[in-house]
């Protein structure tokens, strides 16, 4: 089970492998359980979702899509300043669940992780016991 999916155009070239490997040490250090594993696809399995695509209508519709299924899965919504992504597209994604916009610098990639840990560390997701209610629970 990945702790994490990536929906992303890979035109950013961000390494999300090591950002995957991350998320599984912070979950493993956190104090909350694992997610429920619902016996389905991966990202059914996901705990937060990192959405990075450079047009803002593709990353609206690829974050609307995961949570058409999953409306309580954080998102992580990656933009940079070449990038027409802002807070007024995220208004137009769906759902509940908590969404951060972070802004991506090719000049300084470790700053994406520094805010993404940030983040982890001081939202409420990963501190409850369930951080993503059972997928068959939702319909």
């Amino acid at each position: 089970m990945e702790p994490i999916t990536v929906l992303s155009d890979g035109k950013r070239h961000i390494a999300y492998e090591n950002i995957i490997q991350l998320f599984r040490n912070w979950i493993e250090d956190s104090t909350s359980g694992s997610a429920i594993e619902t016996h389905r696809g991966s990202w059914e399995n996901a705990r937060y979702c990192i959405v990075d695509y450079q047009v803002a209508e593709e990353a609206v519709s690829a974050a609307n899509a995961i949570r058409a299924f999953m409306p309580q899965l954080p998102l992580l919504v990656i933009t940079d300043f070449k990038s027409l992504i802002r807070k007024r597209h995220l208004q137009q994604i769906t759902g509940t669940g908590e969404m951060k916009m972070i802004l991506w610098n090719e000049q300084d990639p470790n700053q994406l992780i520094k805010d993404m840990e940030n983040w982890f560390h001081s939202s409420s997701i990963h501190k409850s016991e369930i951080a993503i209610p059972h997928i068959l629970s939702m319909r």
